[in-house]
C-alpha cells in the first residue's frame, strides 16, 4: 500500500453562481416511493450511481443494517418502487455508490470495529449483463485498508488511537460519500463522515475537553483499491465542522458536488461544488431553499448527457414525518 498527499483543495464558502461562466439552479423537487415494506412506500436511499441508462439505488437496511439493498430503475420510473438487484455478495450499512468505467462500485461504511462484522466492512464493484443481472462481482475489506492510510497520513498519534477503537457515531471510521475521481480513471473517492482531523477531535464521553464538530473533513482517494498494492491519497477539507454525506463528480462541469453533514446524528447539512482546476469552491446551499428541506440528503445522482443532478434524502424515522419530498433536482451549465 503506498501513501501519497493529494493535491486538490475544497475551501471558501460563496453562494451562486458556481464561477463566472457556470451556474447551477434548482429545476423541482419531488418524493420518490423506492421502497415498500408492510404496504407503505418510504425512501431510505443512501447510494446513488448512474450506469448505462439504468440507476441502482443503495439502502443502508434500516436498524442493524438488517435489510440492505440495492435496486434498480430508470430515469422514467424514478416515481415508482425499484427493483431489487440480486448479488450473491452480503454487503451491509451501504453508504455509497459511484460508476467507474462499466462497473457500478459500492462502499460499505466500514464503521464497525468488531472482527467479526466483514459485511460491514466491505468496497465492492460489480458488472451488470444484458439482461440486467449481476454478471460479476469482486469485493474487498477496506476498512484496514483506510485505516492504515489514516495511519500512514497523519502519524500514530492520540487522535488516531481515539478513532481507530471507536464506533462511527462516537467518533471513529466512517465512509458516507463514494465517487469516481477526476485525477485517475482507476480510482474511487472516498468522503468520511467521520472521524474529522483535529488534535481534539473526538467523543466528550471519552475526555470532555474532545468535541465531535471541531476539525477538517477527510478525503481518501484509493487508486487500484483491488489489487495487492491499492495507492491511497489522503487529503484534509474545510467543511466548517463537518463530514462529508455525499459525494459525486460531474465530468461536464469538472469538479465536485459535495453534501457536508455533522457527524452526530443532526438534520444539519449543507451542499458545496468543487472545481479542482481553479481551486474554487461555492457553497450552493442557503437558509430556506429547498435542500434545507430535505430530511438526511446523503446521495447525488448524476444524470451522464444531461444538464442535471439530483440529491435525494432518506424518508423514513421518526425525523422524517413531515417531509414534503425526497429529492431536490438541479440544472447546471
Amino acid at each position: 500500500m503506498i501513501i501519497k498527499q493529494c493535491t486538490f483543495l475544497f475551501l471558501g464558502i460563496l453562494a451562486l453562481p458556481v464561477m463566472a461562466d457556470k451556474s447551477i439552479s434548482e429545476r423541482s423537487t419531488g418524493s420518490t416511493p423506492q421502497y415498500e415494506y408492510n404496504n407503505v412506500h418510504s425512501q431510505d436511499l443512501s447510494a446513488s450511481a448512474y450506469l448505462n441508462g439504468v440507476i441502482y439505488l443503495g439502502a443502508d437496511g434500516g436498524k442493524n443494517s438488517n435489510f440492505p439493498e440495492v435496486r434498480q430503475t430508470t430515469l422514467n420510473e424514478l416515481d415508482n418502487p425499484a427493483k431489487i438487484l440480486v448479488r450473491k455478495l452480503v454487503q451491509r450499512d451501504i453508504e455509497g455508490a459511484t460508476q467507474l468505467g462499466d462497473e457500478i462500485y459500492i462502499t460499505s461504511s466500514l464503521s464497525q470495529v468488531n472482527e467479526d462484522t466483514g459485511d460491514y466492512r466491505v468496497l465492492s464493484a460489480f458488472n451488470i449483463d444484458e439482461k440486467g443481472d449481476v454478471d460479476s462481482e469482486r469485493y474487498v475489506y477496506a476498512r484496514d485498508l483506510i485505516l492504515n492510510g489514516l495511519k500512514a497520513h497523519f502519524g500514530d498519534n492520540a487522535w488516531f488511537r481515539r478513532v481507530s477503537v471507536s464506533f462511527g457515531k462516537t467518533g471513529g471510521l466512517n465512509v458516507e460519500g463514494l465517487t469516481a475521481s477526476h485525477n485517475n480513471p482507476q480510482s474511487v473517492i472516498m468522503g468520511l463522515r467521520s472521524p474529522l482531523w483535529h488534535e481534539s477531535f473526538g467523543s466528550p464521553k471519552l475526555e470532555p475537553t474532545l468535541s465531535l464538530n471541531k476539525g477538517d473533513a477527510i478525503l481518501v482517494e484509493i487508486s487500484k483499491p483491488f489489487s495487492a498494492l491499492p495507492e491511497l491519497t489522503v487529503k484534509t477539507i474545510d467543511l466548517a465542522g463537518q463530514g462529508i454525506r455525499g459525494i459525486e463528480y460531474i465530468p461536464a462541469l469538472k469538479g465536485y458536488v459535495v453534501i457536508s453533514g455533522s457527524v452526530q446524528k443532526m438534520n444539519l447539512y449543507s451542499l458545496w461544488f468543487y472545481e479542482p482546476i481553479s481551486g474554487e469552491t461555492r457553497l450552493l446551499s442557503k437558509n430556506n431553499d429547498s435542500f434545507s428541506q430535505l430530511c438526511r440528503p446523503e446521495s447525488i445522482l448524476n444524470i451522464p448527457n444531461t444538464s442535471i443532478f439530483y440529491v435525494l434524502s432518506e424518508e423514513s424515522g421518526t425525523a422524517c414525518t413531515n417531509s414534503k419530498f425526497n429529492y431536490v433536482s438541479y440544472d447546471y451549465k
